[in-house]
């Protein structure tokens, strides 16, 4: 699923391509992608209107239009998007909306979990202001250790992997890069949020901030342009379960928490 780091580099790629661009048609390829709209209410809302940004909102990508409206966009597990010049050709696997612009120009959201085969598989929505609470961007000034340490103080029983994923306390982590920033935080997933000492709130906070710096780097020079796709070859615990850790040679654990692949190492991660 994209997180943080891969939805900034798919924003900063995507916009020199759609900005200032007027969306002159809709083709709901899959109608069950909007949520909360019907799809002849979103072709009217967003027909002839000029996309003016693209921008990262937590862990979806935000399109505000001139209109004053904002397409959302979430790519949940398997979404990608294709960017196609006019009379390109283009061919989406599993299409589920395209935008067509004045220009001849085309934006597709494409997911293959819209595949009938997979009628239970988390699948891409798009829809039209969505007011979805979001809680501190790692990325903003206001992400301290002190804002960190009142979040673990106020949730009594989250585990701090589970602080760390709920969108509405931090928004733009998910399970991979939260597996890999406790694993260089020295930091047990279950280990209880409200329980960890000042130098672990520390600790797992710097770890936030490093591995950001390190997957942004890597996520643009890995997409150098694209707007679909992950870099994450360099990942030193999260679905390495079974093989040696890379810091202490202990085998990497490989669990469920709340229903979430976990992987961690036993020996180093306290």
């Amino acid at each position: 699923m994209p997180e943080l780091p891969e939805l900034t580099v798919y924003a900063l790629n995507l916009r020199p391509r759609v900005a200032g661009k007027i969306i002159a048609d809709v083709d709901p390829h899959h109608p069950r992608v909007f949520r909360r709209i019907a799809p002849e209410d979103f072709a009217v809302r967003v027909k002839g209107c000029a996309i003016k940004d693209v921008v990262r909102r937590g862990k979806s990508l935000g399109f505000p239009l001139d209109s004053g409206d904002r397409i959302d966009v979430h790519l949940m597990l398997a979404g990608e998007m294709y960017y196609a010049p006019r009379e390109a050709r283009m061919a989406p696997p599993e299409p589920c909306l395209t935008l067509t612009f004045q220009d001849g120009s085309r934006l597709t959201f494409s997911d293959p979990h819209y595949n009938i085969h997979r009628p239970q598989e988390p699948k891409l929505w798009v829809g039209i202001n969505l007011k979805e609470r979001l809680g501190l961007d790692p990325l903003d000034p206001a992400f301290t250790p002190d804002a960190l340490a009142s979040l673990c103080r106020k949730h009594k029983l989250l585990p701090i992997k589970a602080l760390l994923m709920d969108q509405k306390l931090i928004g733009g982590l998910g399970n991979a890069y939260v597996d890999e920033l406790l694993w260089m935080a020295g930091v047990k997933p279950r280990r209880v949020a409200s329980l960890m000492t000042p130098e672990e709130v520390t600790a797992v906070h710097r770890a936030v901030g490093e591995l950001m710096d390190e997957a942004l780097g890597r996520t643009r020079k890995g997409l150098a342009g694209e707007i679909r796709g992950e870099v994450r070859d360099y990942f030193r615990v999260h679905h390495r379960g079974g093989k040696a850790c890379p810091r202490c040679g202990a085998r990497i654990a490989h669990e469920y928490l709340r229903d979430r692949t976990t992987n961690w190492c036993p020996t180093c991660q306290v």
